[in-house]
């Protein structure tokens, strides 16, 4: 993670839209996965300012430039500066622990696509997964990206009873 936002910082377009936007600060990498938890496209890292999120997503000339978008949170929530000396796991090690912990906090869950981001929530930086299922479910769990620590593991019914 750290070599992309090194080329990151490096290019041209990303300088140039820093100058204009020196207050931002990187809260999050995220990618889509499939339900085999394959990555789905190139990780996208987002930049927050003033409640809003840019983002910016590697290509074969270097990186392009996502409009800012609003933030997605909760209104009392704070979006946190990522923290990436913390980051002691890969995201492959994080997969593992996820591979190895999922069935035993959603036992008999199957599965459908989903997302990463890693992100600094709570003031702890965490590898947060989430899958929807084939019983209209979101699956979630956070786990700590320094230690392997689920920090957080929740689900929640997409259909209301």
């Amino acid at each position: 993670m750290k070599e992309l936002i090194e080329k990151l910082s490096e290019d041209d377009l990303f300088k140039q839209w820093q100058q204009d936007n020196a207050e931002s600060f990187l809260s999050h990498l995220f990618c889509p996965l499939s339900a085999d938890f394959q990555l789905k496209s190139n990780w996208e890292i987002g930049y927050h300012s003033n409640d809003k999120i840019t983002v910016f997503v590697a290509n074969q000339n270097g990186f392009e430039i996502k409009p800012a978008d609003d933030v997605f949170k909760k209104q009392d929530a704070k979006v946190e500066p990522l923290k990436l000396d913390d980051v002691k796991l890969s995201f492959e090690q994080a997969l593992d622990i996820l591979k190895e912990e999922l069935p035993k906090s959603f036992p008999g869950a199957l599965l459908g696509d989903g997302f990463i981001i890693l992100q600094t929530y709570q003031e702890k930086t965490v590898w947060n997964f989430t899958f929807i299922t084939k019983q209209l479910k979101f699956v979630n769990m956070k786990l700590n990206a320094g230690t392997g620590e689920v920090e957080d593991s929740q689900e929640i019914d997409l259909v209301q009873k």
